[in-house]
């Protein structure tokens, strides 16, 4: 893509009883403002695209519209809604630029999507949204599309059955999928008067580390027990949607 950020499609990994995960079906990427015309007509030509589903803030949508596309659905869902402050946001992370926090401030984050009830009910949401469509593309995002993303992304391919080293693989693509705009980004905060610390805990909160989603994961563990757990007492998500989503979004078998 010319102008999307972090843009990937999850199809390929190997999912349930060895099952690939069907190509041009679940898309995750950063925002989709200003687009260059040929994305556009990418995704609404060649992936199909029906729905977007957007995990930002309602100030995050207004100051950063989406771009219109003609006839696909969307769905704002803001998971870090109960937050005093969405820490996931460019403002948020901007106001907490100490390098010796920054990992801690990350994995802070990533337990808040298990944590919070709005992350609960929007990931519910989520998963909802994705059992809706029968073919095209979902293509699911958030600002750098990495945390509310990366997280939203590991917890369907999770439930897809594809393996945690390949999930924490797509997971860590973000570093080399975001060097160029987070390198933009830092000689843009230079500019404003950033100093060479406040822009080292600048370059963390725009990357990603295992650790990070290891926190989520970590809190998964300690609130429901096991994943399963998770998706049936925290999600709601019962065996049958379960098996609708793998029939939906794997190949054959």
């Amino acid at each position: 893509m010319k102008t999307i950020v972090n843009f990937r499609d999850l199809g390929g990994l190997t999912g349930h009883n060895g099952q690939k995960v069907k190509a041009k079906r679940l898309l995750r990427s950063a925002d989709l403002v200003d687009l260059h015309p040929e994305d556009k007509s990418r995704l609404l030509e060649e992936f199909g695209l029906k729905q977007i589903v957007d995990f930002r803030s309602t100030p995050e949508v207004a100051s950063r519209p989406n771009d219109h596309f003609e006839g696909v659905t969307s769905h704002v869902i803001n998971v870090l809604k109960d937050t005093e402050e969405n820490m996931a946001s460019q403002e948020g992370m901007t106001k907490h630029l100490d390098p010796a926090k920054a990992d801690y401030f990350m994995e802070q984050v990533n337990r808040q999507l298990i944590s919070l009830d709005s992350a609960i009910n929007g990931y519910r949401q989520f998963f909802k949204a994705c059992l809706s469509v029968e073919d095209g593309a979902t293509l699911f995002h958030c600002a750098a599309g990495k945390d509310r993303t990366g997280f939203g992304a590991a917890l369907l391919l999770k439930t897809l059955g594809v393996s945690d080293e390949e999930i924490f693989a797509d997971y860590l693509k973000t570093i080399e999928m975001r060097a160029a705009a987070n390198e933009a980004m830092v000689e843009a905060y230079r500019a404003k008067g950033l100093n060479d610390s406040q822009l080292e805990a600048l370059k963390a909160f725009y990357s990603v580390k295992p650790e990070y989603l290891k926190a989520a994961f970590s809190e998964i563990a300690d609130k429901f027990g096991s994943f399963e757990g998770y998706l049936e007492n925290g999600l709601q998500i019962n065996e049958d949607e379960v098996a609708k989503l793998r029939e939906l979004y794997l190949e054959a078998g």
